[in-house]
C-alpha cells in the first residue's frame, strides 16, 4: 500500500509546502545553543570579577584572634573604668579630629593608635599612630579610599573605644568602650 501526498514529513516546513527548514532557521535550536552559551559566558565574567576584586580573609588567622577576645574585653572594660568618651570627625579639607570628653582626667598611653576598618574590604583599611595627645585633642590628615561602613578603633595597649561610620553620609562618631558593666543585685 501507498501513502497518498497528502502527508508531509515530520521534518517539514509548518506552511505545509513540503521542504524542511535548514537548522539555522530553527528556534528550537538555538534555544538549545542559548542555555549552555549562557552558562559559560556568564560563569566566566563570574571568575573575572572574583579574581580582580579578591579581597581575601577579613581575618586572617581566625583562631588566633579569637582566643585573644578576653585581651580585648580587659581593654573596653579599663576604657570605660577610666570613662574614656571621645568624638571623631571628619571635614572636607581630609583632616581627622578627635575629642576626647573634657571631664576625663587622665588619658594613658604614650601612643594613640586610630584605626578605620572597611566592613567588608580589608585592603582599604587605615591606621594612624599619634604621640602627642595633649589638650584632649588629636588631628591628622586622612583621606578615606571609598564609601561604606567604617569601623573605627582608637585605642593604646591598655584601652580601646570603637565606634562606626557611614561614610560618606555620617562624617563624625562618637568612640565608647564596647563594654557595658554588669548589674549587681540588692540584697
Amino acid at each position: 500500500m501507498r501513502l497518498t501526498d497528502s502527508t508531509t514529513d515530520s521534518a517539514a516546513d509548518s506552511t505545509g509546502n513540503g521542504q524542511v527548514r535548514p537548522w539555522k532557521q530553527e528556534p528550537l535550536v538555538w534555544l538549545l545553543i542559548a542555555i549552555p552559551s549562557t552558562a559559560i559566558i556568564m560563569g566566566v565574567v563570574m571568575i573575572t570579577l572574583a579574581i580582580q576584586s579578591w579581597s581575601g580573609l577579613v581575618v586572617d588567622d581566625y583562631y588566633r584572634k579569637g582566643k585573644q577576645i578576653n585581651l580585648v574585653l580587659a581593654r573596653d572594660q579599663f576604657a570605660y573604668e577610666l570613662g574614656l568618651v571621645a568624638g571623631l570627625s571628619l571635614d572636607d579639607a581630609g583632616r581627622v579630629k578627635i575629642r576626647f570628653d573634657p571631664e576625663v582626667s587622665v588619658i594613658p598611653g604614650e601612643r594613640i593608635e586610630l584605626r578605620l576598618v572597611h566592613a567588608t574590604r580589608p585592603g582599604l583599611d587605615q591606621d594612624l599612630m599619634f604621640d602627642n595627645h595633649q589638650l584632649h585633642q588629636l588631628e591628622a590628615g586622612l583621606q578615606l579610599p571609598g564609601p561604606g561602613r567604617w569601623n573605627v578603633f582608637l585605642q593604646t595597649e591598655d584601652w580601646r573605644l570603637t565606634g562606626s561610620l557611614q561614610y560618606p553620609q555620617d562624617r563624625q562618631t562618637r568612640l565608647t568602650p564596647n563594654y557595658i558593666a554588669p548589674e549587681t543585685k540588692a540584697e
